[in-house]
């Protein structure tokens, strides 16, 4: 899954509607785990982090919970200040990743 823009007020209700949707086709498929990209989301306000928080409930309280990778972008530095404390609710369900820069991985790659 890739969420992408900006996490604002419009996006807080289709945002709820998605994560309980997605929850429930993880637990229908017996999913292990779900990867999040979050290269491309440029803010999330409080009441997107809510939303997040409910879903990570849902996951951590059910019979059988998958684990959720949470995909950072290195450069949007709220992302790990703003996303550790979801880790820190359920750290056996909540992985956070940076992603690869791939504009520097490239500039190291033409320095060699």
């Amino acid at each position: 899954m890739k969420l992408s823009g900006n996490g604002d007020a419009e996006a807080v209700s289709p945002l709820d509607r998605f994560l309980t949707q997605l929850h429930q086709k993880l637990m229908e498929a017996n999913a292990t785990s779900v990867v999040v990209d979050l290269g491309d989301l440029y803010f999330m306000n409080s009441s997107c982090l809510k939303a997040f928080v409910a879903w990570i409930y849902k996951v951590r309280t059910t019979g059988n919970p998958y684990r959720i990778r949470l995909q950072l972008n290195p450069r949007q530095r709220w992302q790990r200040r703003g996303l550790e404390p979801l880790q820190r609710l359920a750290p056996a369900v909540v992985f956070l990743d940076e992603i690869k820069d791939k504009d520097a991985e490239a500039g190291d790659a033409e320095g060699t």
